[in-house]
C-alpha cells in the first residue's frame, strides 16, 4: 500500500472521528451544559487528531507484516511514542480539567483552559518518555529491525 492511500485513508478516519465524538459529545451534554458545543468539537478534534496518526501507523503495520511478517522496529517505536502520548493526555487533562472542575470552574471552562494544555504538555513529555524507553535504544544499530 503506498503513502497517499494511507495517507487518504488517515485523513477519512480522522475526519470521521472528529464527526462522530463531536457530535455525540455535543448531544450527550446538551441537556446539562450550554453551550455542550463548545466540549464537543474540542473533544472531536482531539480524537481526529488521535486517529490520523494511529491510522497511519495501523496500516502500516498492516502493510509490513504482510510483506515481511512482522513490523520494523521504527514502526513498533512511533506506535509506542503515539501511546505513550495519548496516555499522557488523557491522564494530565483529566487529571488536571477534574481537579479544576471540583472547585467552582464550569466544566467547559476546566476542560478548554486547564484541561486541554495541562494535556498538550502531559502528552509531549509522556510521548518523549516512550519514544527514549524504547527497546531498539539498547540494541546494536545492526540488530534494529
Amino acid at each position: 500500500m503506498n503513502t497517499l492511500v494511507k495517507s487518504l485513508a488517515s485523513l477519512l478516519a480522522g475526519v470521521l472521528a472528529f464527526a462522530v465524538v463531536g457530535v455525540a459529545v455535543t448531544e450527550l451534554l446538551a441537556p446539562y451544559v450550554w453551550p455542550s458545543a463548545m466540549l464537543g468539537l474540542p473533544a472531536g478534534l482531539v480524537a481526529g487528531t488521535v486517529a490520523v496518526p494511529l491510522t497511519y501507523l495501523g496500516l502500516t503495520v498492516l502493510n509490513e507484516r504482510r510483506e515481511t511478517g512482522r513490523a520494523t522496529a521504527r514502526t513498533r517505536r512511533r506506535l509506542r511514542t503515539l501511546a505513550g502520548a495519548t496516555a499522557g493526555f488523557l491522564v494530565v487533562g483529566g487529571l488536571a480539567m477534574g481537579v479544576l472542575w471540583t472547585q467552582a470552574v464550569g466544566l467547559a471552562a476546566a476542560m478548554l483552559f486547564v484541561g486541554f494544555p495541562a494535556g498538550l504538555l502531559g502528552a509531549a513529555v509522556a510521548g518523549y518518555l516512550a519514544f527514549r524507553r524504547s527497546p531498539v535504544d539498547h540494541r546494536p544499530p545492526e540488530s534494529a529491525v
